[in-house]
């Protein structure tokens, strides 16, 4: 692994990733579980008033890693945003319409307007949650991508090859390997953000609310994990075909890591693409089992803050291992790996990722010190009698 400029790179937007599945993870779990855990109105105004402060600036983390992804690798986002295009947009929507759900939510006082409310806040939450795994798990698996240089056409750069509907079609077709990998690794990510959220639920509220959350985190912790276990072993089965070991120059690798790769392909195929540095995949992957067991004996103990650092911890070893797996490709092409896009090809001149990562250094510690001290101001308890309490003093005045 070399330490350069768009290896740096490549790990401050896996951490801006990271950050947002993170942060904006625990509300879209609390969105998903608020109509299952909440028995009445007042649990569910505990349940939205947890996350009420945060939600909104957990999601500036998604911009930051899309900003930051376009301007250091261009390449990269627009044949994410041109192959995933019609399942980003619908991200987008369901952001903001989930958004859009949490502010009407109370504008009137009807049980039925309420209700409406709170089923778009969940069906919003889950498609976000699902979708995304569902992106991260065709990018992984390999996507339908050729660079039009390979083929002599210097215009166009890294071209989809599907067309839609096709391409929509195909992220989520279990008949495709790239399709069902997404579906899989979705359902993983779906059932995380439950977990990671019940851990907020913990450090945040009391009663019956809490122990509801507990009661769900015993019950989906083991489907984590054997879902874990299986997109991690599928992931030891993703192999690239390469049609031309000629070709690979174009992935515009450092010398050392083109001739590894190139080692390491056997009859037209490179094998065990996504595990090329065994060592330190295995012990990321150890590490996010542990932390997954830490999480079980957090929650079976009602210590939120113990929870969320070890949900936390689950989820950083765990994409860490696949940014380590994917080094140094970015995008892997299902046509043929000599057509896939890395960290080289696709980043941005060594002016533009210098001038970017002072601004980096000066700025993300700023923007990090004042999410926490948001975070810190709003550590306190929720319960649904602090909750009855202020309707009563509102409608006291």
């Amino acid at each position: 692994m070399h330490f350069d400029l768009p290896t740096i790179w490549a790990i401050l937007v896996t951490v801006l990733i990271a950050g947002y599945i993170i942060t904006d993870g625990f509300d879209l779990g609390v969105g998903i579980l608020h109509t299952i855990i909440a028995k009445t109105d007042i649990e569910r105004r505990v349940m939205l008033n947890a996350i009420g402060p945060v939600w909104d600036g957990n999601e500036v983390w998604f911009i930051t890693a899309g900003g930051a992804a376009f301007a250091a690798f261009p390449e990269l986002y627009a044949a994410l945003f041109s192959s995933l295009y019609i399942a980003l947009f619908v991200v987008l929507l369901a952001l903001i319409y989930r958004a859009v759900s949490f502010e009407f939510r109370s504008k009137e006082e009807s049980e039925g307007w309420k209700k409406f409310w709170d089923q778009s806040i969940f069906w919003s939450s889950l498609i976000v949650a699902l979708l995304i795994g569902v992106a991260i798990g065709n990018i992984l698996a390999g996507i339908p991508i050729v660079n039009s240089v390979i083929r002599g056409d210097m215009l166009h750069g890294f071209v989809y090859a599907e067309k839609f509907p096709i391409s929509f079609i195909n992220l989520v077709n279990p008949f495709k390997f790239h399709g069902l990998y997404g579906l899989l690794v979705g359902v993983t990510t779906v059932l995380f953000v439950i977990l990671h959220g019940v851990s907020w639920l913990l450090w945040k509220t009391e009663g019956e609310i809490a122990e509801r959350a507990r009661n769900i985190a015993l019950k989906l912790w083991l489907p984590f994990v054997v879902m874990y276990v299986i997109c991690t072993a599928l992931a030891y089965e993703i192999s690239f075909k390469v049609n031309d070991v000629k070709a690979i120059k174009y992935l515009a690798l450092p010398d050392d890591l083109r001739n590894q790769i190139v080692s390491m392909v056997h009859n037209g195929v490179l094998e065990h693409a996504l595990f090329r540095f065994p060592a330190i995949e295995l012990v990321l992957i150890v590490l996010a089992a542990l932390s997954a067991v830490g999480y079980l004996l957090a929650v079976r103990s009602m210590n939120g803050p113990r929870a969320f650092l070890f949900s936390t911890l689950t989820f950083l070893f765990a994409g860490f291992a696949v940014m380590f797996g994917a080094y140094p490709l970015a995008v892997p092409s299902s046509v043929g790996l000599e057509h896939s896009i890395t960290i080289y090809n696709g980043c941005s001149s060594q002016l533009t990722l210098t001038v970017m990562l002072v601004a980096a250094l000066i700025f993300t510690p700023i923007v990090i010190a004042y999410q926490a001290w948001v975070y810190k101001m709003f550590l306190f308890k929720i319960s649904p009698e602090t909750i009855r309490r202020e309707i009563e003093e509102a409608g006291e005045h």
